[in-house]
């Protein structure tokens, strides 16, 4: 039986009060070990623009703090959701927000969630680009058991890298390969790249975790 509709409401004011800017719904294809839990609640959690601003020749500090700030409340975020879906007798599993189980694969694709659940689309970047931030967000996913199917709403049909570079050419690991996602899938970026330069190039800055070029270069969103 779908969660009904004044549920989601009561679950959607719990988050949007919490900060969450984007909430979507959406029925996937779990993980073998998680194989009941055919529902996921997508959340995206804007980055601060001033901070994105400064990362021009590479990610700063503050960048760097910024990133697991906003993971961690993502977490914290993703708890709440579940919390409630099990007080309303269903199951629940959060995926965490920054996460690798296999080498650069964690436990479910927050940006399938989101792009099922009508909330953006994926770039060139192979970034999640939200409808309303561009790439300057980040994701958490909760997997459910509930039918969420009464908040489901269609895909997005924008298209903003379709005559933009920006992020291709910036790159300075040249990782991204310009194909479009519809093309190759996960193929259109090197992650290997991308992992090597930002250990050797910015080792002083979180060990080499995060670069955020793509990020600040990216039009869509930019305020």
């Amino acid at each position: 039986m779908p969660l009904e509709k004044e549920m989601i409401n009561q679950l959607t004011t719990l988050l949007t009060e919490q900060g969450v800017a984007q909430l979507g719904f959406s029925s996937i294809a779990p993980p073998e070990e998680y194989a009941h839990l055919t529902h996921a609640i997508s959340l995206v959690l804007p980055l601060s623009n001033a901070v994105v601003n400064t990362i021009c020749k590479g990610p700063t500090h503050t960048y760097f703090h910024h990133y697991r700030t906003v993971n961690a409340y993502l977490d914290r975020l993703a708890l709440s959701a579940g919390l409630f879906l099990e007080r309303h007798g269903w199951q629940y599993v959060c995926v965490p927000a920054s996460q690798s189980i296999q080498e650069f694969v964690g436990l479910f694709s927050h940006k399938t969630a989101a792009v099922q659940a009508g909330l953006g689309t994926i770039g060139r970047s192979g970034l999640f680009l939200s409808d309303l931030f561009g790439p300057r967000v980040r994701l958490a996913t909760i997997l459910t058991d509930a039918d969420l199917s009464a908040g489901f709403k269609p895909l997005s049909v924008k298209n903003p890298c379709a005559n933009c570079m920006a992020c291709v050419k910036a790159c300075p690991a040249m990782a991204i390969t310009g194909k479009t996602y519809a093309e190759i899938g996960d193929a259109i970026i090197d992650r290997n790249a991308c992992s090597v330069h930002m250990k050797n190039a910015y080792q002083k800055i979180g060990r080499g975790a995060v670069c955020g070029i793509c990020i600040n270069v990216c039009p869509v969103g930019r305020k």
